[in-house]
C-alpha cells in the first residue's frame, strides 16, 4: 500500500496556501485548507507513534504538529503553540512558538484580542 504523503510535513505542506494578505514579520501566513474544530483551529488526523495508543488513529491541532514537524521544537503535553501573526488558521512555523497557557492569554490581552463576555465597559 503506497502512501500519498512522503511525510507528515510534506502533507501539511500540501493542504496549506500561502496568504495573500495575512503577514507577520514580512511572511505570509500558510492556512490550513483542510478540516476545522469549532474554535477555528486546524486538525489533522494521524497515528500515534508510541505509547498505549500507539497504531490508533487520533486527531490533532494542525499548528502544534506544524510546530513540531517543520519547525524542530518539542512541545509537552502542558505547553501550547503560540501563534504570533494572530491568524488561528496559520501553521507557517516562523508565525508559531511554544509557551505557557498564561503566556498566550497574556500575549492575547496586550494585543487587545481578548474578549470577556460579562465584564461592563467602563
Amino acid at each position: 500500500m503506497s502512501r500519498k504523503y512522503a511525510n507528515l510535513a510534506e502533507r501539511i505542506l500540501a493542504n496549506t496556501m500561502i496568504s495573500d494578505d495575512s503577514f507577520f514579520e514580512g511572511t505570509p501566513c500558510w492556512i490550513w485548507m483542510g478540516k476545522r474544530n469549532s474554535s477555528g483551529y486546524g486538525q489533522i488526523n494521524r497515528r500515534f507513534k508510541r505509547g498505549p495508543r500507539k497504531g490508533k488513529v487520533g486527531t490533532f491541532l494542525v499548528h502544534r504538529v506544524a510546530v513540531q514537524e517543520l519547525g524542530g521544537r518539542k512541545l509537552t503535553a502542558r505547553s501550547v503553540a503560540m501563534h504570533l501573526c494572530n491568524n488561528p488558521l496559520c501553521c507557517n512555523p516562523a508565525h508559531l512558538k511554544g509557551g505557557t497557557q498564561r503566556q498566550n492569554v497574556q500575549q492575547c490581552v496586550r494585543e487587545g484580542r481578548h474578549y470577556t463576555p460579562f465584564r461592563k465597559s467602563v
